[in-house]
């Protein structure tokens, strides 16, 4: 029995040795760190090789010495946070996969080139869209004020937090501009970061009005409606002239906001980043300039 434990420790000393006596040698040679990814495949193939070598020779009890280091190895601090590593690693892996995926069906599937409407219409409904973080001043004031439509908001979405109420918004020319949402000033678009953005006062009057909702609104408008697409760096819009017979698909965009590119493709406005992906949107969809350059031109402060 003594001797059977004897050989058991025997094993167990030489897996020690020859797994981390030569690794803790080579890593002592300076510039060595470059090379620190060989160690772990050292480690692995060394016991590996004794553990069986071992067993192929008949030594049993060393190999079994050998099979109780990875046991301790394994169950030590040390070695549960490799295996944690590990798993993270694989879990890396298959996220990466899935979002790779994701974003070839974004580039690939379901988008549709952008038609022009067959009429000129004064409202436009946006539905939700998602109208937070890119662009300096709000959508919805920013298109009444630049093209005199009405601009309706429905499911506002800012941030993946969704808003369900129903807003109008538009642009008159007025000596009076009073009431409650009624204002001469743009509003800010939240970002999840301050800004040194202002609400910016304007030579219109903003009117601003809460209407109830539109589910079975049939008034001609254009329409753009952000349709599920599985990953959220994916915008995927479907632009609709709405019409009293019914509604034609204008075309399908896809956004992907990682890579930050269009599909299809869509001219990028002058002055405008390529990540503002409703401005560069909507300049498409209604053949205008949107931009903070073209706002400025109604700020009260401009030279006319």
């Amino acid at each position: 029995m003594k001797r059977y434990f004897l050989e058991m420790f025997f094993g167990f000393v030489a897996a020690v040795v020859l797994a981390l006596g030569p690794p803790i040698a080579f890593l002592a040679i300076p510039a060595a760190g470059f090379f620190f990814f060989v160690v772990p495949i050292w480690i692995v193939g060394v016991v590996g090789l004794l553990f069986f070598g071992l067993l192929i020779f008949g030594r049993i009890p060393s190999a079994i010495g050998v099979g109780l280091l990875v046991v301790a190895v394994a169950l030590s601090p040390l070695g549960r946070a490799a295996i944690a590593l590990v798993d993270q690693v694989d879990k890396h892996k298959d996220d990466n996969k899935f979002a790779q995926r994701k974003f070839k069906e974004c580039a690939t599937t379901g988008y549709v080139p952008l038609q022009q409407p067959s009429a000129k219409y004064d409202r436009i409904v946006l539905d939700k869209i998602e109208m937070c973080g890119a662009e300096n001043y709000d959508i919805a004031d920013t298109v009444a004020i630049l093209t005199g439509m009405r601009v309706i908001v429905s499911n506002r979405v800012c941030f993946d937090t969704h808003h369900t109420e129903v807003w109008e918004t538009m642009a008159e020319r007025s000596n009076s501009c009073v009431g409650g949402r009624d204002s001469t000033k743009v509003g800010v678009t939240p970002h999840l970061l301050p800004t040194k953005t202002a609400p910016l006062d304007v030579d219109v009057c903003l009117r601003r009005r809460q209407i109830p909702d539109l589910s079975g609104d049939r008034t001609p408008a254009i329409v753009l409606r952000a349709i599920p697409f599985g990953l959220g760096d994916c915008h995927a819009t479907a632009v609709v002239e709405r019409t009293q017979s019914g509604d034609v698909e204008l075309g399908r965009i896809h956004y992907d906001s990682f890579h930050q590119r269009y599909y299809p493709d869509l001219a990028l406005p002058e002055g405008v980043a390529k990540n503002n992906w409703l401005i560069v949107l909507l300049s498409a969809v209604l053949q205008q300039d949107l931009s903070d350059k073209a706002l400025m031109a109604h700020a009260v402060t401009a030279e006319k």
